[in-house]
C-alpha cells in the first residue's frame, strides 16, 4: 500500500489495538489450553481450575497489554511487523496473567466480594463449596483457592515471558522490566496492607503514603513497566526509556486516583465495585486523607466510625461519601486526575522519537485510563 493509500493515523492506530486484543485473547486461551491438558494428567479437579481462570479473565479491558504494545510502537517510531507484534502480543498475555494473580490475591487482602461485576474469585469457590456441601469452612476454603490460582497464574506468566521470541539483547532487557514489574506491585501490595494497619512510619503524612502506595503498587503493573517490557522489546533507548516513563508514572497516577473516585460518585453497574467498598474496607486512600485534614472533629469522627468497618450502615456510608464532597476532597482528586492527564499529554507532545502513530496509540489509551471527562466538575 502506498502512502497516499494508507489509513488516516488515528484510524490504523485502532485498527492495530483492535488486532492487538484479539491476538492477545488467542494466546491466552491458546495458553489455557496447554495448562489445562496438562493438569488434566493430574485429576480433572486440577483441570477445572483452568477454567476458573478464564472466566476470570473475560470482560478486562486489557490496557496493561495495550500499554505494551503502544509502548513498543513509540520505540519503534514505526508501524511493528508481523513477528513484532506477536511478540509484543505475548508480552502483552504474560502481564494479563500478573493482573489476574494480583486481583485474585488484593480481593482476598481487601475482603471484596465482587470483580467486574461479578463475584470475586473466592468468593465464587466459597459460594462452590457451600452449594456441595463440602466439609470445613467455606471461606477458607475460597480464600485457599484463590491463592492457589493466582500462584499459578504468575507461573504461567513467567513461562509464557520466557517464551517471547526477539533481539536477545532486546528481549533480556524487557524481561528484567517484567522482573521489576512482579516485584514492584507486591511491594506496593505490602505497602498497602501496611497503611491500612498504621504501620507506614517512613511516609511524612496519611496522603503521601496513599501516593507512594499508588507509585509502587498500581503504576508498576497498570502503565510503566507494561509500557517499558514493550518499548525495550523493540529497542527503545535509556533516554526513550525515561521518557515514557514520565509520561507514565503521570498516567498511572491519575488512573488509580481516579478508581479511587468512582469508589465515592461512580455507578455500581458501571465499575462493577460495590460503592462504598473502599471506605468498608479501611483503604487509606488520597481521597480519604484529604477528607481527613479538611474535616472538623465531627467530620473525622464520622469517619472513624466507617472507615475499616464492613457493619456501617449504608447512612452512615451516605454520610461519610457528602462529607468527602462538602470537604472539597472529591473536587480537589478529581482536579489532579485532570491535571496529571494534562501533563501526561504534554510529555506525549514533547516526545521526540515516537512517531505519530506511537504516540496517537499511546494518547487514546491515557485518555480511555485516565476518563477525565466523566469526573465531577
Amino acid at each position: 500500500m502506498s502512502t497516499a493509500e494508507m489509513p488516516p493515523t488515528g484510524d490504523r492506530a485502532r485498527e492495530l489495538d483492535e488486532h492487538l486484543i484479539v491476538r492477545v485473547a488467542e494466546i491466552t486461551q491458546a495458553e489455557l489450553e496447554t495448562r489445562r491438558r496438562s493438569l488434566a494428567e493430574i485429576s480433572p479437579e486440577t483441570a477445572a481450575l483452568v477454567d476458573s481462570l478464564a472466566s476470570y479473565l473475560e470482560g478486562g479491558k486489557l490496557l496493561r497489554p495495550r500499554f505494551c504494545f503502544w509502548g513498543g510502537v513509540a520505540a519503534l517510531g514505526r508501524e511493528p511487523s508481523a513477528a513484532e507484534i506477536e511478540a509484543l502480543a505475548r508480552c502483552g498475555a504474560a502481564i494479563e496473567l500478573v493482573q489476574a494473580a494480583a486481583l485474585m490475591h488484593d480481593d482476598v487482602i481487601d475482603h471484596s466480594p465482587l470483580r467486574r461485576g461479578r463475584p470475586a474469585l473466592h468468593a465464587a469457590a466459597a459460594a462452590r463449596h457451600h452449594r456441595e456441601r463440602l466439609a470445613g469452612s467455606s471461606e477458607d476454603f475460597g480464600v485457599a483457592v484463590a491463592i492457589v490460582l493466582g500462584d499459578l497464574a504468575l507461573t504461567w506468566a513467567e513461562q509464557l515471558a520466557a517464551s517471547v521470541d526477539g533481539v536477545p539483547s532486546c528481549t533480556t532487557r524487557a524481561r528484567r522490566e517484567f522482573d521489576d514489574l512482579r516485584t514492584e506491585v507486591m511491594s506496593g501490595q505490602f505497602l498497602d496492607i501496611l497503611h491500612q494497619a498504621g504501620g507506614f512510619a517512613s511516609a511524612p503524612d496519611a496522603e503521601q503514603a496513599a501516593l507512594a502506595v499508588i507509585r509502587w503498587k498500581t503504576v508498576p503493573y497498570t502503565v510503566l513497566r507494561p509500557v517499558r517490557v514493550g518499548a525495550a522489546l523493540m529497542g527503545a533507548t535509556d533516554a526513550g526509556l525515561e521518557r515514557l516513563s514520565a509520561w507514565a508514572i503521570e498516567v498511572g497516577t491519575a488512573f488509580q486516583l481516579r478508581d479511587d473516585l468512582l469508589s465515592v460518585v461512580g455507578d455500581q453497574d458501571e465499575t462493577g465495585k460495590p460503592i462504598g467498598g473502599d471506605l468498608l474496607e479501611g483503604k487509606r486512600t488520597v481521597l480519604l486523607a484529604r477528607a481527613e485534614a479538611a474535616a472538623d472533629d465531627a467530620g473525622r469522627a464520622l469517619l472513624d466510625g466507617v472507615v475499616g468497618r464492613p457493619d456501617a450502615a449504608p447512612a452512615q456510608i451516605a454520610a461519610a461519601h457528602d462529607l468527602m464532597v462538602s470537604t472539597g476532597a472529591v473536587l480537589s482528586v478529581a482536579d489532579e486526575v485532570r491535571e496529571r492527564a494534562r501533563r501526561g499529554r504534554e510529555l506525549l507532545e514533547d516526545a521526540a522519537g515516537m512517531g505519530v502513530l506511537g504516540r496517537t496509540g499511546l494518547s487514546a489509551l491515557a485518555a480511555l485510563a485516565t476518563d477525565v471527562e466523566s469526573l465531577p466538575a
